[in-house]
């Protein structure tokens, strides 16, 4: 296809702004979703085995998927830069076609083994749970192959800039498999739910090889040896024992759990759905945009750009996600009342689940930035210092798990998470720092401790008000509404206040940003 012909890219501004539209229809559609698994199911025994039987296949469609997806756009860069467009979608055509072979395998190997990995995964399950856990298993497993393919494929959308196709893609899978919940509801039990994520994911698949090939791309399998496919390889190896050794961590915890009351496995699933909810709306479209930027900067040397561009989106993710983490911290139980307590799904269970959120929540506040710092050095094809710090993470997080688990239950398995979470962060902070003679964090520290003290008057703004107008899971929904709303009305204003007061340059430019869009969309409007 010509250059013509070819769809146009979306510019910068247009393109984040359709991927941070996309990600709050994908927050709502997940929200919607999983507000109707939580109505119709309840959480019990039913709901933790669909929560075992989901961890091996996603487990191995992250590893074959992530991993090899996390190297791709690294590698990609520098083969359109040697070999032009034909050369890379000849590459993009060999890496399917050998992840395709490679989840293949895999699949046959879960399916033979799954009664086998369920036991695993819940060692003090009941006979009942374990026989349903692990056909559910094997309804997923084609999710391995659905996934590794999507993900490889968007990311040659991804190169191409076409922001508003990722978006349509993600956001045509989620309706679908809305869908089909909405359409079957509890009509074969809890079949349905992994029979619509496999629903989503087909119609994603179809949608994303339609709109590639109208960039260019044509499917011709190849499995012919090529350089570049063994730096690929090369790269993505560590990133695969890394993202299996991260497994560790939800494997021990539902290990665990499953020695718990019942429905522990599916409280420490559900407040860790709702936490990858909340960072999908307000941090996805930032992580997009930096991981292209420094890719594009690695690959032509620019090392001072790629620096200024990884200060310039730690201070912005700090300024989203320290807020986040802090509402969704203190405010935890009333959180997942409002939003999910209907149904099968009692008060109970919104104050069991919100006590695991209220230790999960936390973690959002450093993930950002800890996801900057991997995309940085995988940017510099440097995938085994992020990997080798996340193990030693991720062992430290199971120990830590069985110190926390007796004294605080579901709430210390969340805690261990967060804590060995946030000590990975400051671990890769200082690596990185080591590895490029320095990242110039000075610069950054007086805004980061501006917008840290903003937060702090955020969480005692909505912990007095919380006193003061006690919130109980047994009132009206509408009473539990404006409690919610008022809270963090209270905690977000006081935020504001102490940002403006002491001259937060991050706050200010993104006013500046917002001000400076809107004057420019309105004679668009008239016109």
């Amino acid at each position: 296809m010509t250059e013509k012909t070819r769809p146009g890219e979306n510019s910068k501004l247009l393109g984040f702004s359709v991927l941070s539209a996309s990600s709050l229809a994908n927050a709502l559609l997940s929200y919607f979703r999983f507000a109707q698994i939580t109505a119709i199911f309840g959480a019990n025994w039913r709901t933790d085995a669909l929560a075992v039987a989901m961890v091996f296949p996603f487990l191995v469609r992250e590893v074959v998927s992530h991993s090899f997806g996390s190297a791709f756009i690294p590698i990609y860069s520098r083969v359109m830069e040697k070999r032009g467009r034909s050369g890379a979608v000849a590459f993009v055509n060999k890496t399917i076609s050998w992840l395709v072979l490679t989840s293949s395998t895999l699949i046959a190997a879960l399916w033979f083994l799954s009664g086998t990995l369920v036991k695993v995964v819940s060692p003090n399950g009941s006979p009942e749970l374990l026989e349903l856990a692990s056909m559910l298993f094997k309804i997923l497993l084609p999710m391995v192959l659905l996934g590794t393919v999507n993900g490889i494929i968007a990311n040659f959308i991804k190169y191409e800039k076409r922001f508003t196709t990722l978006a349509l893609s993600s956001v045509l899978g989620l309706s679908v498999s809305l869908t089909v919940l909405l359409v079957v509801r509890d009509g074969v039990g809890i079949r349905i739910l992994p029979a619509s994520i496999l629903a989503g994911g087909l119609v994603e698949f179809v949608f994303l090889l339609f709109q590639a090939k109208r960039s260019g791309f044509k499917v011709s399998p190849s499995i012919a040896r090529d350089p570049f496919m063994s730096q690929l390889a090369r790269m993505a190896a560590p990133v695969v024992g890394g993202t299996m050794v991260g497994f560790l961590a939800p494997i021990a915890d539902k290990m665990l759990a499953s020695f718990l009351p019942e429905s522990s496995v599916t409280a420490i699933d559900y407040a860790n759905r709702i936490k990858n909810i909340v960072l999908t709306v307000v941090f996805q479209p930032l992580l997009t945009f930096a991981d292209l930027s420094f890719s594009a900067n690695a690959a032509r040397g620019k090392v001072e750009a790629l620096l200024l561009t990884l200060r310039r989106n730690m201070n912005t993710t700090s300024l989203v996600l320290f807020p986040t983490a802090a509402l969704l911290t203190v405010l935890a139980v009333p959180v997942v009342s409002v939003f999910f307590q209907r149904g099968n799904f009692t008060g109970n269970d919104s104050r069991y689940i919100g006590y695991a959120l209220a230790f999960y929540a936390p973690w959002l506040a450093q993930f950002g930035i800890g996801s900057l710092i991997s995309r940085a050095f995988y940017a510099q094809k440097d995938s085994s210092t992020p990997v080798i710090i996340g193990i030693i993470g991720i062992v430290a997080n199971v120990l830590l798990n069985l110190i926390l688990v007796e004294p605080l239950g579901i709430g210390g398995l969340a805690l261990a998470t967060t804590i060995t979470s946030t000590a990975k962060t400051v671990y890769l902070i200082w690596s990185l720092s080591r590895k490029m003679g320095g990242l110039g964090l000075r610069s950054i520290i007086k805004e980061q401790f501006i917008i840290l003290s903003a937060n702090v008057f955020l969480i005692v703004s909505c912990l007095v008000l919380s006193h003061l107008w006690i919130f109980s899971t047994e009132a009206s929904l509408l009473t539990r509404s404006v409690q919610l709303i008022s809270y963090a009305a209270a905690g977000i204003l006081s935020m504001i206040m102490v940002l403006r007061g002491l001259k937060s340059s991050t706050f200010s430019n993104l006013l500046h940003q917002i001000t400076n869009n809107i004057r420019k969309a309105a004679p668009a409007n008239k016109s």
